[in-house]
């Protein structure tokens, strides 16, 4: 787990984890997924989240009926 300005980054595929992670024999991971050594598609969907707000999107669960 690397951590940086209080910034958590995924020990699979090096995400930064901005929500709850996956802890797996002390390291931290951003699904289970990762912590599995499946690809993940957790950097997709923060760039959507990303592309969403910049848009003015009022939040995920508008847009998908979703929380994340």
């Amino acid at each position: 787990m690397a951590w940086y300005d209080e910034m958590t980054w995924c020990d699979g595929c090096g995400v930064e984890i901005t929500w709850g992670p996956v802890l797996t024999d002390r390291r931290t991971y951003c699904c289970h997924e990762c912590s599995q050594d499946i690809p993940c598609a957790c950097g997709e969907r923060m760039e959507l989240d990303e592309e969403q707000w910049s848009k003015g999107a009022a939040s995920t669960f508008a847009i998908t009926n979703y929380i994340v």
